[in-house]
C-alpha cells in the first residue's frame, strides 16, 4: 500500500470508531499530514458536535503551511445544520491540499463542498480508497440514494431453520446473543412485529457496557419500531413500551403522539400481507433520519421483507440443534423469494458452538 492510501485508510479506520454514536450523521475521520508525519487526527463522534475536520484543525499544534495535506473519507459539508459548514473552517485555516475518498451522497452537499474548496484555491483530489469509504457509510448512502434505511434482517435459527424451541427460551449461545447486541448498538432503530412482542416480550435495548463498545458518555439506545396493524397490543403489559426511548407504532388505525410514553402512532395503509413496508421505510428515513434499521423478525415479517426485496443484509446465528416440527419455521416455505435479486455470502464467523452467517443482497 502506498503512503497516500495508508493515510486515507488511517482516516477510514478513525471514522469507524464513531459507528455507535454518530447517527444520523455519517462516519467521518480526518488526518493532517506534512511530509511523512501525521500531525493531527480525529473523527466525528456525535451528531451536533464538531465534525472530524474541525477537530483535526483544532488539535493541530503547528501553523498551517502549503506542504500539509488533509485526508478525509467523505466530502466536507458546506451547509449549516447543527454545526457550521466545515468548508468555511477548512478555507479559513489555510490548508491548500485535500484528499477526499468520496463525495457526500446528501444532495444538500454532493459536489458543492468540493466546488467551494476549489473556488478558494484548494487542491482537491477525489477517489482515494473510495470502495473502502463506501463500505463504512453504506447505511448513510442508502438512506440518501434509496430513500430508506439500510436494512439488516437478523434471526437466530436452528440447524433445521426453526426460530422457536419449546424446550428452551434461546436457540443461540450466550456469545451469539452478545454479538447481536453490537448490531443493535450500531443501528438507529430496531423493528419487530406484534407477534414477536407477544411471544418474546423483548426490551429491544442495547445491553453492552461502554467498555465493550469503546465509547465514552452514555450509550445511544436505538428507536423501537413496532408493527401492530390493529393496535391489539396492551402498552401497559409489554417491556418494549417502557422507558424513555422513542417508540414508533405503525398501524392501520390512527396517527397521534403519546408524549408521556414517548410513543408516536403512525397510520399507514394495510396491504394483503401486512402494513405497507415501503411506506414505513420512507417515513423512517425521512421523518426520523433512520439510516440503519435492524429487523428482528418472526416468520411472517421475515417472509414479507423477502417478498418485497427491501433489505440489504441477512444475518443468521445458526445453532447446531434440531428442533423439529414443534418449532416455528423461520419463513413461509410455500412462497418463492428473490426473483429479481440474489444473496452472496459475505462472511462466516464461529461463535462458541454457533455459526454467524452474513449474506448481502445483490441486484
Amino acid at each position: 500500500m502506498n503512503r497516500k492510501k495508508l493515510y486515507m485508510q488511517n482516516a477510514i479506520d478513525l471514522a469507524i470508531k464513531g459507528k455507535y454514536t454518530t447517527s444520523p450523521n455519517p462516519n467521518v475521520g480526518c488526518i493532517i499530514v506534512e511530509g511523512n508525519k501525521i500531525l493531527s487526527k480525529s473523527y466525528h463522534c456525535k451528531s451536533g458536535k464538531d465534525h472530524a475536520e474541525v477537530i483535526a484543525l483544532k488539535n493541530l499544534k503547528k501553523k498551517v503551511n502549503k506542504k500539509m495535506v488533509m485526508y478525509i473519507n467523505l466530502e466536507p459539508c458546506c451547509h449549516t445544520g447543527k454545526t457550521g459548514p466545515c468548508t468555511k473552517t477548512i478555507i479559513d485555516s489555510g490548508i491548500k491540499n485535500i484528499e477526499i475518498a468520496m463525495l457526500d451522497p446528501n444532495p444538500v452537499v454532493k459536489g458543492k463542498g468540493v466546488k467551494e474548496l476549489r473556488k478558494n484555491g484548494i487542491n482537491v483530489s477525489i477517489g482515494l480508497c473510495k470502495n473502502e469509504a463506501i463500505k463504512i457509510n453504506e447505511d448513510f448512502i442508502t438512506r440518501h440514494k434509496k430513500n430508506r434505511p439500510y436494512i439488516v434482517l437478523k434471526q437466530a435459527i436452528s440447524t433445521d431453520f426453526r426460530i422457536t424451541n419449546p424446550k428452551s427460551k434461546w436457540i443461540s449461545s450466550n456469545l451469539s446473543r452478545e454479538d447481536s447486541h453490537f448490531h443493535r448498538a450500531e443501528s438507529c432503530a430496531i423493528l419487530i412485529g406484534s407477534n414477536t412482542v407477544r411471544k418474546d416480550d423483548p426490551k429491544l435495548n442495547v445491553r453492552l457496557s461502554k467498555e465493550k463498545l469503546l465509547v465514552s458518555g452514555s450509550i445511544r439506545q436505538p428507536i423501537k419500531v413496532i408493527l401492530d396493524s390493529r393496535l391489539t397490543l396492551n402498552i401497559n403489559r409489554y417491556k418494549v413500551f417502557g422507558g424513555k426511548t422513542k417508540k414508533i407504532i405503525f398501524n392501520s388505525v390512527k396517527t397521534k403522539s403519546d408524549h408521556k410514553r414517548n410513543i408516536d402512532y403512525i397510520k399507514v395503509k394495510k396491504e394483503k400481507i401486512g402494513l405497507d413496508l415501503n411506506l414505513i421505510m420512507k417515513i423512517l428515513a425521512n421523518e426520523y433520519e433512520i439510516k440503519r434499521l435492524l429487523v428482528e423478525p418472526g416468520k411472517e415479517l421475515f417472509s414479507n421483507f423477502l417478498s418485497k426485496e427491501i433489505f440489504d443484509e441477512i444475518i443468521y446465528y445458526k445453532s447446531p440443534v434440531f428442533v423439529g416440527n414443534s418449532g416455528l419455521h423461520n419463513m413461509n416455505t410455500k412462497k418463492s423469494y428473490l426473483k429479481n435479486k440474489f444473496l452472496i455470502l459475505d462472511s462466516v464467523k464461529i461463535l462458541s458452538n454457533d455459526v454467524k452467517i452474513r449474506y448481502i443482497l445483490k441486484e
